[in-house]
């Protein structure tokens, strides 16, 4: 295993991550990127400590108790050790891709903290994506004086994966990194459409979360594509009342009906579990 990153240091910040709104508070995606990165330097300082504790009881000069056993193992056997995992988001990968996976989030969370919001964020980064949900639509409920409980997403898939995306929506947010799951999406027709033989999990486009009125009815021929963290597709209730698993529900165009498409299973994931 590589060095660990390092800590995200808030002091060095962009101005623009955690500019003022005009009202002279925080913004919305400000405080949500300072909650996760708190989340991510604490993950990092745990395993920074469990690995030096290792060492040195590898070396015999303290005892190898059996939480840092079950570390070794658990290393050994290419699993995520369980003091990791409590202090962990979400995930099934094994440990070698579960650590690329750390290095890739922290990296996506330093470039938002040192040079500013990024023109499409890379949901699947975040311990907690539903906050980031809430947090744009809350920027969007600010700047129009509207209520939050009025407000939701409207679903725009792009024809690009996230690396073409140069520039952010005027409102809202773009979003990438997702996984479609019994399903895929076709360019051409715009829709959803049966997976390819051989291919059950296919990357998704980005997205344009475009905040609209809650009370604006969804138009006819889509499908509510359910986005889980992981591919188990459940989870508990948190103490914030959201679910552990699931993020959201996306309007996808598709020509057959919802039905369908819930009987295969379609759904979107935040991570793979390889």
């Amino acid at each position: 295993m590589s060095r660990l990153p390092a800590e995200l240091d808030i002091e060095r910040a962009h101005p623009a991550t955690f500019a003022l709104t005009e009202q002279g508070v925080m913004n919305s995606l400000g405080v949500f990127v300072g909650q996760e990165i708190a989340r991510f330097n604490t993950l990092l300082s745990v395993m920074k400590q469990s690995l030096d504790l290792l060492d040195r009881a590898i070396a015999g000069t303290v005892v190898m108790s059996a939480e840092l056993e079950s570390t070794m193992t658990r290393v050994l056997d290419d699993r995520v050790p369980p003091v990791w995992e409590s202090a962990a988001y979400p995930s099934l990968k094994p440990l070698a891709s579960w650590y690329a996976d750390l290095i890739a989030r922290v990296a996506f969370l330093a470039g938002w903290l040192y040079e500013g919001p990024p023109a499409s964020f890379w949901a699947p980064a975040f311990f907690f994506p539903q906050g980031f949900m809430t947090a744009a639509l809350q920027t969007y409920a600010r700047k129009t004086r509207t209520p939050i409980d009025q407000l939701r997403f409207k679903t725009s898939v792009l024809e690009v994966y996230g690396e073409g995306i140069d520039a952010p929506p005027e409102d809202g947010v773009n979003i990438h990194g997702l996984y479609l799951q019994g399903a895929r999406w076709d360019f051409a027709k715009k829709g959803v459409a049966d997976s390819e033989p051989g291919a059950p999990i296919v990357r998704f486009p980005a997205v344009w979360l475009e905040p609209a009125s809650a009370h604006e009815p969804v138009a006819p021929g889509h499908y509510a594509c359910p986005l889980y963290k992981t591919s188990t597709r459940r989870g508990e209730l948190s103490t914030t009342g959201h679910s552990t698993n699931f993020v959201l529900s996306l309007q996808l165009p598709s020509e057959r009906p919802a039905e369908y498409w819930v009987r295969r299973g379609a759904a979107l994931l935040a991570a793979t579990d390889d």
